[in-house]
């Protein structure tokens, strides 16, 4: 079965003057003998700022098709829609918002295993670097921790607010059907997905019901909306910068792997990517890749809660070898070694 793929134009302007043409050609699969779309990625290209084409690429691959585009894209899709133990039942996108900064985008999944099963994930990228936004790059840990708790709190009016307005005399039983959910306060749970949008951030949680309750469930996922004025004193530099909130002199992030595409080379010369995510600020989640290959070797580790200076992660312990990269930051880059089996390469990350 063949891909489809459409093409628009979209123009973003960058950091810089001038602006940049930045063009979406969607990369689509529909279901074998049907005009049914399956799979619909965006792929970007820009003759401008061409690398930043390829890091939004490369982390929507990485991310959702788990495995590198390659040289042909589409037949890296073709093939994911095609392997036997893929999980992903559709795949489709929207573009939410874009200024002269961010642009923002929700992905749209519905993954399969007993059930399927639905979910949006949004991202918003930096149009002058193609990385990924995250709160780390936004928000102190503090910070971090104060807007999980709004936003825990926020949710639990939400509910409190429905149920309230259903109690006619007697009790619906909405009351005990939501009981449990937003209570959990290990961890930052309820921050995990967010994006930026114009004047504000969105912060997206799931719903309260499991599978089999889904359709009691009158609410549905929860979104929580925080103006980014009430946020500017409490946002980073760079944070200020993206949102507007004091200088346009563009400002860099300070360093960090979660949430990040990161080039690299391990050993004199071999090209790999690492993209890995902090999961709830407790631990990570990801790969790196051979870009040779294309095909994701996962790793785990902890997240780091001081100043983003040392990070280990590994491959997990059902791994017959197992690896693990140890990187610490020095002067800007993020280098170490890699070992396995005793062997020990140098590793390095711009």
């Amino acid at each position: 079965m063949k891909g489809y793929l459409s093409t628009l134009a979209l123009l973003l302007l960058s950091s810089h003057a001038s602006a940049t043409q930045l063009e979406i050609k969607n990369l689509e699969y529909r279901y074998p003998n049907s005009t049914e779309m399956q799979y619909r990625v965006p792929w970007f290209t820009s003759k401008e700022s061409p690398q930043v084409a390829k890091r939004i690429n490369d982390y929507i691959f990485a991310s959702f098709i788990n495995q590198l585009p390659g040289n042909n894209p589409q037949t890296t899709v073709n093939q994911f829609a095609k392997s036997e133990r893929n999980p992903t039942a559709n795949i489709n996108y929207t573009v939410e918002y874009r200024d002269a900064n961010v642009l923002t985008l929700n992905m749209f999944v519905e993954g399969c295993g007993a059930y399927c099963e639905s979910y949006n994930v949004p991202i918003s990228f930096d149009l002058a670097s193609g990385a990924a936004i995250t709160l780390n790059d936004l928000f102190s840990r503090s910070t971090m921790a104060e807007l999980n708790t709004r936003i825990r709190k926020d949710i639990r009016s939400q509910i409190d607010t429905y149920v309230a307005a259903h109690k006619e005399g007697a009790d619906s039983g909405y009351a005990e059907f939501y009981a449990s959910c937003a209570t959990y306060t290990d961890g930052l749970y309820y921050i995990d997905k967010f994006s930026l949008q114009k004047d504000h951030l969105v912060f997206l949680n799931g719903r309260c019901s499991n599978h089999a309750n889904r359709a009691g469930d009158e609410l549905g996922d929860f979104t929580t909306k925080i103006p980014t004025g009430e946020l500017h004193e409490q946002f980073t530099p760079y944070g200020q910068y993206l949102t507007g909130a004091k200088s346009t002199t563009p400002v860099e992030p300070t360093p960090g792997i979660d949430g990040k595409v990161m080039y690299g080379t391990l050993g004199k010369s071999m090209r790999i990517l690492l993209k890995v995510d902090c999961k709830y600020g407790d631990f990570f989640e990801g790969a790196y890749f051979y870009q040779k290959f294309g095909a994701p070797i996962e790793l785990t580790g902890k997240c780091d809660t001081a100043d983003n200076r040392h990070y280990e992660l590994k491959t997990s312990a059902a791994e017959q070898s197992e690896e693990k990269i140890t990187l610490d930051l020095k002067d800007g880059v993020y280098q170490g070694v890699w070992e396995s089996n005793g062997k020990t390469l140098p590793v390095r990350f711009e």
